[in-house]
């Protein structure tokens, strides 16, 4: 992903020493924090700590936003504008403030029979969904515009 941002992509069929030794440390260092994060999550306290305990589900926001963050996520680190980063923080904020008055809001009725919904049919990620196939659609249409425009 890093690779592909930065534009160095075109390095890879041109083998150059120094942007292939790049590329492996890259691989290895996402494959080593991959492992760690899933030995500390995979452990028995660990998992205990944060669904008892205020400190354990603080320390697990730690670990994957400042410490051990995915591999894909850290991908990220100095290649993407502040006001996308923002943006995208707004959006994931938002959809959790919404979805956390959603779960007060279900926990005072009753429960129904019919069971809960799983979480990719949430109402924010329906809307998200949305968002992003109208986005698409909208481009897929600018671009029909255009060849058609060229062709007639």
């Amino acid at each position: 992903m890093t690779f592909k941002m930065v534009g160095a992509l075109k390095g890879i069929t041109n083998p150059q020493p120094h942007i292939m030794k790049a590329l492996r440390f890259g691989i290895l260092l996402g494959l080593m924090i991959d492992i760690t994060r899933k030995l500390i999550k995979r452990s028995r306290r660990y998992q205990q700590a944060v669904k008892t305990s205020r400190a354990g589900r603080a320390t697990d926001f730690v670990l994957d936003a400042v410490l051990l963050p995915s591999p894909y996520a850290s991908s990220f680190g100095g290649f993407v504008e502040l006001p996308t980063v923002l943006w995208w923080t707004a959006g994931g904020v938002g959809a959790s403030l919404f979805d956390l008055g959603q779960a007060k809001r279900a926990s005072r009725r009753p429960k129904s029979a019919d069971g809960e919904l799983p979480s990719d049919m949430s109402t924010m990620s329906l809307v998200g969904g949305g968002l992003i196939a109208g986005d698409s659609l909208a481009a897929l249409s600018v671009g029909v515009y255009g060849l058609l425009k060229t062709l007639l």
